[in-house]
């Protein structure tokens, strides 16, 4: 009888080890996969049998900021619906420019996701020096001073996020992507809506101290406000009162999870993170498939 219990015991335990959901990493601007292991390997230690995997769109660190965010997300959609292992679901995070892709590709390519998290996002674009800096330096006037002509939003990643608070109309009319997944044209996607309602949970992380998103703000949809270098609040900005994407509703239903982090942005994912991590954001991967 022992032994028989012995197996029992060891089948159940074995079965809630591989049934752990999934995870989907996706890294930021100017890096590679590799960079999230160290966060990959707490969620293996903390969740045995757990599936976890990093993607690299194209070469990585070259292609994170030389291909449109559009054609990374394509990109990014094509490698998680070729593996099998998320064919059942899985829950997915993204990093800094990352948060953007995993986003879009929940609202564009209506991925099976149950809970996103974004770490130190740009939801609401980026403007100003320092995200220039994450960029080799021959990109920095591009960027400044032409980030919504064709050729360059063709080309660089954070001309696809590039908010400038002084250019608004011209930012939504010309800006390729950003203006599109934040449903703030004219003509709506209610499919972006309606994908992003179907979450179980939407995350949602900014640094205090970040020192590369501007505004740091940006991780909670909070941009610059019109003609000003002052971050907008939840009823100036039109992503919360008008629900364009349905952040109101995500939040009356108990489905928005907002927390305030205290390292620099390049440690979202590493050591110095890690403590915020366990304490706020590990449990939304403490589920399964069954």
């Amino acid at each position: 009888m022992d032994l028989f219990l012995f197996i029992i015991a060891l089948l159940i335990n074995t079965t809630y080890a591989v049934l752990y959901r999934p995870v989907v990493l996706m890294h930021g601007v100017t890096s590679t996969a590799a960079d999230m292991n160290e966060l990959g390997g707490w969620l293996t230690a903390s969740f045995p049998g757990i599936y976890v995997v990093s993607i690299e769109i194209g070469n990585g660190y070259e292609d994170s900021f030389l291909l449109p965010m559009n054609k990374q997300v394509e990109l990014f959609c094509a490698t998680v619906l070729a593996d099998e292992h998320l064919h059942d679901g899985f829950n997915m995070l993204g990093v800094s420019q990352g948060s953007l892709i995993v986003r879009g590709a929940v609202e564009q390519c209506s991925l099976p996701v149950y809970n996103l998290i974004t770490l130190v996002g740009a939801h609401q674009g980026v403007f100003g020096d320092p995200p220039l800096k994450s960029l080799p330096p021959q990109f920095w006037d591009l960027i400044s001073k032409y980030a919504y002509e064709e050729s360059v939003q063709n080309v660089i990643s954070i001309a696809g996020f590039w908010r400038d608070p002084f250019q608004l109309e011209k930012y939504i009319n010309r800006c390729h992507f950003l203006p599109d997944i934040n449903n703030e044209r004219e003509v709506r996607n209610e499919t972006y809506r309606n994908n992003m309602l179907k979450l179980n949970a939407f995350v949602m992380t900014y640094s205090d101290i970040d020192e590369t998103i501007t505004p740091p703000q940006s991780g909670w949809f909070l941009g610059y406000a019109s003609h000003s270098l002052q971050p907008e609040t939840w009823n100036q900005s039109r992503q919360f009162t008008e629900d364009l994407i349905g952040m109101q509703t995500l939040s009356e239903q108990g489905k928005l999870h907002m927390f305030i982090g205290h390292t620099r942005h390049a440690d979202a994912q590493h050591a110095p993170d890690k403590e915020f991590f366990f304490q706020n954001i590990l449990q939304f991967f403490n589920n399964t498939l069954s």
